[in-house]
C-alpha cells in the first residue's frame, strides 16, 4: 500500500495529506475539501500529529482521490516504518511560548520526514512546561530548560497505544543549534540496533541503562 494511503472499514480508505508541521494554507484546505467531495465520504478529519485525513474514499475511486490531490498540490504520507510528520505545539504564537517552535519543527520536518526506520518513529516540539507529558510520549520529545535559556530537554522512547511508556530524558541539556543533529544520531542509533517492527522505547527496554547510557554517550560532544 501506497505510503498515506489506509485502509478503513467497508473496503474504503483515507488519504493522510501533511501540511507544514500541523499548518495548512486556505488553498490546501480547499483542496483537501474538494478531494472529499469528489472522492471521498464529503469530510476531512484532524489527526493528532497535525495531519488531515481524507476518509471513506471507495478502493475505485482511491487512483482518482490520489491523481487529484497531486493535481492541486497536495502532499501525503505520514504512515508506516518512517519518521511520521513532526508535530509542535504552538509555542511559536502561545504567549506561554519561550522559543519558536514551528521553525524547529519545519528543520526537523525538512531534515527526517519519511525517513525508513525499524518501525514509526515520531517527533514533538513543545514551547514550555505545560508540555512535558507531551513530550515525554514521543520517540524524542524537546522541551526547553527550564531555568536555562536557550537550552533545552530531550526525552527518547516515549509511546502511547496500547503499553504507553514515557520517554527517558537524556540528560545533559543542548543548545537549539544542536538539536536537529542530535536527533539525527537518536535515528540513526535506533536504525543500527533496532529490529524491524521495534519501537524505540521497546529497544530501550530490553536494552536497560547501560543501552540509554551508550545514546547519551553519542550526544555528549553536542552539549
Amino acid at each position: 500500500m501506497q505510503n498515506g494511503i489506509l485502509p478503513q472499514k467497508g473496503g474504503r480508505y483515507a488519504l493522510r495529506v501533511v501540511g507544514s508541521c500541523g499548518v495548512f494554507t486556505p488553498d490546501a484546505l480547499r483542496a483537501a475539501a474538494l478531494v472529499a467531495e469528489r472522492c471521498g465520504g464529503g469530510r476531512v478529519t484532524a489527526t493528532s500529529r497535525g495531519t488531515l485525513e481524507i476518509d471513506r474514499i471507495p478502493a475505485g475511486r482511491l487512483d482518482e482521490a490520489v491523481a487529484l490531490a497531486g493535481e492541486l498540490g497536495l502532499k501525503w504520507g505520514g504512515t508506516g516504518a518512517t519518521v511520521r510528520a513532526v508535530t509542535a505545539c504552538k509555542g511559536t504564537d502561545c504567549r506561554r511560548g519561550v522559543f519558536d517552535t514551528h521553525r524547529l519543527a519545519l528543520q526537523l520536518d525538512r531534515a527526517y520526514f519519511g525517513t525508513p526506520a525499524p518501525k514509526k518513529f515520531k517527533i514533538g516540539v513543545y514551547g514550555c512546561p505545560n508540555s512535558l507529558g507531551k513530550a515525554r510520549g514521543q520517540d524524542v520529545g524537546i522541551l526547553p530548560a527550564p531555568g536555562e535559556a536557550g537550552r533545552f530537554l530531550l526525552f527518547v522512547g516515549g509511546m502511547m497505544g496500547r503499553r504507553p511508556r514515557l520517554g527517558d530524558e537524556l540528560g545533559s541539556t543542548l543548545p537549539e543549534s544542536a538539536l536537529v543533529e542530535a536527533v539525527g544520531r537518536i535515528l540513526a542509533f535506533y536504525r543500527r540496533h533496532g529490529a524491524e517492527g521495534q519501537r524505540l522505547g521497546d529497544l530501550l527496554e530490553e536494552g536497560g541503562a547501560p543501552l540509554l547510557d551508550r545514546l547519551r554517550a553519542e550526544l555528549k560532544e553536542l552539549a
